[in-house]
């Protein structure tokens, strides 16, 4: 990790570091509590001040994004990764009536931002690029239909979800940057989403609950670290 960080400004580093520490600290900490509980045992509400530790690696990433030189993608990053951490905040009060879909419709907004951030960057049409925006929408058209007799009211949200999700990989995926992060980062961050709609509409939740974590703090970890890490700097 110290010849990535290197790569970034030096008050970038510092709070990119600050939120990858906090990302696996929480991480830690699920680990801790799934290793005391009985299996498929529910993760939620184990741990004293769960949301403030579940939201704490995507607001330490937005104020290292804050220190971005480069205006527009600042702006963007930033948004993607507030609107990340309601989402997180969120989905860490499930007994709330609006938990999922409070959640998913701030993580929709952060996939958005993501879009926001990327599309301008497109131009990395390599041939394994675009077999991998390929393989991307293959996987979110199955993903869809698998979870489709499920979904019941949530069908036209999810579906828009979905889209959103394969869009911004796609985007991740075509865009010009130095290092292939910010790809690896979009793409772990589709699996992520997956293994939550899985739990979610296909078995009990908490069977992926420490995947599920662990896959989205490293896709949030690589796409800041995609962005703002250029070895020119």
């Amino acid at each position: 990790m110290s010849w990535l960080a290197m790569m970034m400004p030096a008050r970038v580093r510092e709070w990119w570091l600050a939120g990858s520490l906090a990302g696996l600290v929480y991480g830690g900490l699920l680990v801790m509590v799934a290793m005391d509980s009985a299996p498929g045992a529910p993760l939620n509400g184990q741990i004293a001040f769960q949301p403030l530790w579940k939201t704490a690696m995507a607001l330490l990433l937005a104020r290292a994004a804050r220190f971005h030189p480069a205006r527009r993608e600042r702006y963007w990053l930033m948004a993607a990764l507030l609107f990340s951490a309601l989402g997180d905040f969120l989905l860490a009060l499930p007994w709330l009536s609006f938990s999922f879909i409070g959640g998913l419709g701030a993580f929709l907004l952060a996939h958005f931002a993501y879009l926001g951030l990327f599309v301008p960057m497109a131009g990395d049409c390599r041939p394994h690029r675009l077999v991998g925006c390929g393989v991307v929408v293959g996987a979110a058209g199955v993903m869809l239909g698998r979870f489709w007799p499920n979904l019941g009211a949530l069908s036209v949200p999810v579906s828009i979800y979905v889209l959103a999700l394969a869009a911004m990989a796609c985007a991740a995926l075509l865009a010009r940057l130095p290092t292939p992060l910010a790809a690896i980062g979009a793409l772990s961050f589709a699996v992520s989403d997956a293994l939550l709609g899985s739990a979610r509409f296909l078995v009990p939740f908490d069977s992926f609950a420490l995947g599920i974590w662990w896959t989205y703090a490293a896709a949030q970890v690589l796409l800041v670290a995609g962005v703002v890490a250029r070895p020119d700097q």
